[in-house]
């Protein structure tokens, strides 16, 4: 289990391939192989943030409070919370609106918050690392949004949604924000000592921690490598 833990991101690809699957072999509505889609390219904007480059926990954090704390341990995240959080979050919004598809507001906070992460990823986060680029941007900007974009030009013409659908749609992502990375089960899991960040994942941020100036030998009390 702590072994998978350490790694959850390089499940995503899987569960990438098995939705990507599910979408080409099942009968779905236009809305359903939309949040189908979106949910397996959510899989692989993890993978990105977290594998391949990987190194967005020191970024995200850098970014959010301005300075990042040496302790390791004090983060207010590790492998296991991350993947609570990543996966609560996918599962919330982008599943539950598979189940009750009368809802529309459900599958619209779905759209919002792809928007939202292109804002995050090719605005704040390239502002506050100095960088063109941060883990996570290509898989929103050319994966997340278009689809995002597809899904609003099919329905927006229909009158499908009206104001009061927004405001559900932004409540409900707060409320899963909040569940995913702010809420007590999620401490709890950060205490997990055994599940912190090993120095080979937090090091996949040194290039931004070198553009910004940090001290990489400051950093301490890593996780295991596994």
């Amino acid at each position: 289990m702590k072994k998978i833990v350490a790694h959850w991101y390089e499940l995503a690809i899987y569960i990438a391939a098995g939705i990507a699957m599910l979408l080409a072999l099942g009968t779905w509505s236009f809305e359903q192989r939309i949040l189908l889609l979106s949910l397996c390219l959510l899989h692989i904007h993890f993978f990105e943030e977290f594998g391949f480059p990987g190194g967005f926990v020191w970024g995200g954090l850098k970014v959010e409070n301005g300075q990042v704390d040496s302790d390791v341990g004090k983060w207010p995240l590790n492998m296991l919370s991350a993947w609570w959080g990543n996966e609560w979050f996918a599962l919330s919004v982008y599943t539950v609106p598979l189940f009750l598809p009368q809802y529309h507001w459900l599958a619209l906070a779905a759209v919002i918050f792809a928007f939202a992460e292109v804002l995050m990823h090719v605005v704040v986060f390239n502002i506050g690392l100095r960088s063109w680029y941060n883990p996570g941007l290509v898989s929103a900007l050319v994966g997340l949004m278009p689809v995002s974009i597809w899904y609003l030009l099919h329905t927006l013409p229909q009158g499908q949604f009206n104001w009061l659908d927004l405001v559900l749609a932004v409540i409900w992502i707060a409320f899963n924000y909040w569940m995913a990375f702010k809420s007590p089960i999620c401490q709890y899991l950060t205490a997990k000592v055994d599940f912190r960040l090993s120095k080979r994942e937090v090091l996949k941020a040194k290039p931004y921690m070198k553009r910004l100036h940090a001290d990489l030998k400051a950093l301490h009390n890593f996780g295991a490598d596994e």
